[in-house]
């Protein structure tokens, strides 16, 4: 009796390595993410109540801790049922929760763009003040919701006959468009040019932002290498100085002691006489014009003194202290932005692929193809992963309340 051949199952076969690899490796990174931006979350909250520079932090690791929920919920159903989904409504749910929660991650990176442009680049211009912060997050989520609301309408799951191993089967998956009409094809396009848009804006921001803080940095190293060396050229006249003081000391008590065992009473009195008249030469010498450059050098030795204590004074410190934390916010950013364009650019390409060849179908793709497929489409989910480990590594205060609480609860 001829065995009968279940080709559905053996096309969920052939890559099922591939899907099983990505759905674990997903796992673990919701699982990182989660903790990652959950911890973010609290001690913002809980513990840092001063925000001014750190404002976005609390509200980005929010919408990327969703982004990890909902996008490893999309995939691991994906990769579960990729040939087989059991259920429109989920799919719809999912795929327009993955777009609202991206999309809504990338405009807040945009305003955290324009904001710090405006801090850094016009520092005497208009700033982004708390209500213009919440009036440009309302209007990011607004704008967000307008165009993923109609994935709603448009994702959902399809069925559709394939060619496998010269045999039909149907299979049924989520695509962000149940039918491809006029109508999917400008939402898709206009959705792919606000990504695009976004990506460009974005960057093109932030990288004045970068070239001010590169330009700062040498001038500063520059001026704390000219106050060493200039401390040092003083600290060796000091030196010199002192030591030339002893030796001539030395020298003048060597003289008089022998003098005083060689010579007699009267001999010794017209030495002594003899010695006052070079002492007061010598303090007539001190009044010549060869010693403004030793007066000079005594008042600058005053000035730098005087520098030094305005620069410990308390408003000094607390304004070096407040540019610091500044340079390091924005560097900070700039490398959460840089994760963003890197996690986004190959996505973007390949959804646009997705939607530009004809007929395209992951059967005809080789088992390379669909690899690189599944890892390099999905990087979108990456750049919420890595969010709060740059947090830690940049905000020192984030990662000192940190220390605490683990500290705390060793204790405990």
């Amino acid at each position: 009796m001829a065995t009968v051949i279940d080709y559905k199952e053996v096309l969920k076969d052939r890559y099922s390595d591939i899907l099983l690899s990505h759905t674990i490796l997903l796992i673990i990174g919701t699982v990182i993410g989660v903790i990652g931006n959950g911890a973010t979350i609290i001690v913002y909250s809980s513990r840092i109540k001063e925000r001014g520079e750190r404002y976005f932090i609390p509200l980005l690791a929010i919408v990327d801790l969703i982004a990890c929920l909902t996008i490893s919920a999309y995939y691991v159903m994906n990769n579960t049922y990729f040939y087989d989904y059991p259920s429109n409504t989920v799919c719809c749910l999912l795929t327009f929760l993955q777009v609202f929660s991206s999309g809504l991650s990338a405009h807040i990176l945009l305003i955290i763009s324009i904001q710090r442009y405006l801090l850094v680049c016009k520092p005497f211009g208009p700033k982004m003040t708390l209500f213009w912060k919440k009036v440009s997050l309302a209007v990011a989520c607004s704008f967000t919701l307008l165009y993923s609301c109609p994935l709603l309408g448009f994702s959902g799951t399809n069925t559709s006959e394939d060619v496998f191993m010269n045999h039909t089967i149907n299979t049924t998956s989520c695509k962000f468009s149940k039918v491809d009409t006029k109508a999917t094809t400008i939402f898709f396009g206009i959705l792919a040019l606000i990504i695009v848009c976004n990506l460009f804006i974005t960057t093109a921001l932030y990288i004045p932002v970068l070239k001010r803080i590169q330009i700062s940095f040498p001038t500063k190293s520059k001026n704390i290498t000219l106050a060493t060396r200039n401390e040092q050229s003083i600290a060796s006249q000091d030196v010199s100085e002192a030591s030339l003081t002893k030796i001539s000391g030395i020298e003048l008590e060597t003289d008089i002691q022998t003098t005083g065992n060689s010579k007699s009473p009267g001999e010794n009195d017209t030495l002594n006489i003899f010695r006052n008249q070079e002492l007061s030469n010598d303090a007539d010498r001190s009044d010549d014009p060869p010693s403004y450059a030793v007066q000079q050098s005594s008042l600058h030795d005053n000035s730098i003194s005087k520098e030094e204590e305005n620069k410990d004074s308390p408003d000094h410190s607390s304004k070096s202290k407040s540019s610091s934390v500044k340079k390091r916010i924005s560097i900070m950013f700039s490398v959460i932005i840089l994760a963003y364009v890197i996690s986004y650019i190959p996505p973007v390409v390949f959804v646009i692929l997705r939607y530009t060849i004809e007929n395209f179908n992951y059967i005809t793709l080789s088992k390379a193809e669909t690899f690189a497929w599944f890892y390099i489409a999905r990087l979108i989910f990456v750049n919420h992963l890595v969010n709060p480990f740059i947090y830690c590594y940049f905000d020192v205060k984030l990662r000192r309340e940190l220390k605490k609480c683990c500290t705390h609860k060793s204790k405990l």
